[in-house]
């Protein structure tokens, strides 16, 4: 990873706007090798209790890769990225301790794939009491293809929430938000209490993206019971790809869907 990923920290300008982008943060070398992991994992099967796979189904009837949950355990070079070195050092600079990763999911948003709802993260990771997220961009982002939107200056608290956990749409109509288009080997980090939401990919490829979520060391290791307590909170609701409902497509288990058309 480039030298100057960790001397764009702003500590300032972070407990302002809970937020930090470091553009163009992985050389070429390490952009075509993770671009590479991305696509070994995506084209993986998936499983009820271990490498989870998630398929979106779109307008035509088939099915296309939509997330990918718990990869760490099931891939050494991704394994490493994520939590060693520049990335995670970065997160432990913003936390104010050593941080740990919490989880870990990759979102592939095809042609034509669908967005996820205004929210902020801290209601779906009930189990942890502080935590920030890592938007490393697998591939360009930008306005077309449904890029991460924030509302900076946001993140003193949890908003309003509705059934589905998500931001109340009367305060999230309110809110100002700011599109977020950044370059493939990018990093977006975010405080969990920030607003964000995306579109829909309107373009003709698709967008990859890796989200992670540190914790401070200080709250312990929380990775492997987080996904246990995941698992089986998500038992009777297999088609819900988080403990709150902001995507707006319609997925499904990759271990019980339609492989037909699969990205």
């Amino acid at each position: 990873m480039r030298d100057n990923a960790t001397s764009t920290i702003d500590l300032d300008n972070w407990n302002r706007d809970g937020l930090l982008v470091v553009e163009d943060a992985l050389s070429a070398r390490e952009l075509q090798e993770l671009q590479q992991w991305v696509f070994d994992i995506e084209h993986r099967p998936g499983t009820p209790n271990q490498l989870l796979q998630y398929d979106e189904t779109i307008a035509d009837g088939g099915t296309r890769r939509c997330r990918t949950e718990n990869f760490v355990p099931y891939h050494d070079g991704l394994r490493t990225l994520l939590t060693v070195g520049r990335i995670p050092d970065i997160a432990s600079s913003l936390l104010g301790e050593t941080a740990v990763l919490y989880k870990e999911k990759i979102n592939y948003k095809a042609p034509g794939g669908s967005g996820f709802a205004a929210h902020q993260d801290a209601p779906a990771y009930p189990y942890v009491s502080n935590t920030i997220a890592c938007m490393v961009a697998v591939d360009d982002s930008t306005l077309a293809n449904g890029c991460l939107e924030i509302a900076r200056k946001m993140h003193a608290a949890q908003l309003p929430t509705d059934a589905r956990g998500c931001v109340e749409p009367e305060v999230a109509e309110n809110l100002s938000w700011e599109p977020l288009p950044v370059s493939a080997g990018s990093l977006v980090f975010f405080h969990c209490y920030v607003p964000h939401r995306s579109g829909a990919n309107t373009s003709d490829s698709t967008r990859r993206a890796i989200y992670l979520t540190y914790n401070g060391e200080s709250d312990g290791q929380l990775r492997e019971s987080y996904y246990a307590k995941r698992i089986h909170d998500l038992a009777d609701q297999p088609d819900q790809l988080s403990l709150i409902g902001h995507f707006s497509g319609t997925a499904k288990p990759a271990s019980s869907s339609n492989k037909e058309g699969q990205a």
